[in-house]
């Protein structure tokens, strides 16, 4: 399955940019068993807390994760009371998915080196 979830990862990637890509995209992988390693829901205001918070951070340390930014800013600004995280790890690579509880909105993806 890892090699699934690094096609996956590399795929997600490509179209990070295209936010209508990625709903379609997820949407066709979100059913496949064992694709996320983690998946959960809570509220925006604690999940944009936490990663706010890991934003600030990582500007201190001058270590930022690829998508880090774009997805904070887009959850302060979202209207969905609760987020969804889904995580996907791959041998080399994993992320994090940030969306609606039933993927029809994604606020964003962070990228990170495993």
């Amino acid at each position: 399955m890892e090699g699934m979830n690094n096609l996956i990862i590399n795929n997600l990637y490509n179209i990070r940019n295209y936010l209508d890509q990625v709903v379609s995209y997820v949407g066709q992988i979100k059913d496949q068993k064992d694709i996320f390693s983690t998946s959960f829901v809570a509220s925006r205001e604690h999940l944009y807390e936490i990663y706010n918070d890991r934003f600030n951070f990582s500007i201190y340390q001058g270590n930022y994760f690829e998508g880090l930014a774009e997805t904070v800013k887009r959850m302060k600004y979202s209207d969905l009371q609760n987020v969804k995280l889904s995580v996907i790890d791959g041998d080399k690579k994993s992320c994090s998915i940030f969306s609606s509880e039933d993927y029809s909105i994604i606020l964003g993806i962070i990228f990170y080196d495993n």
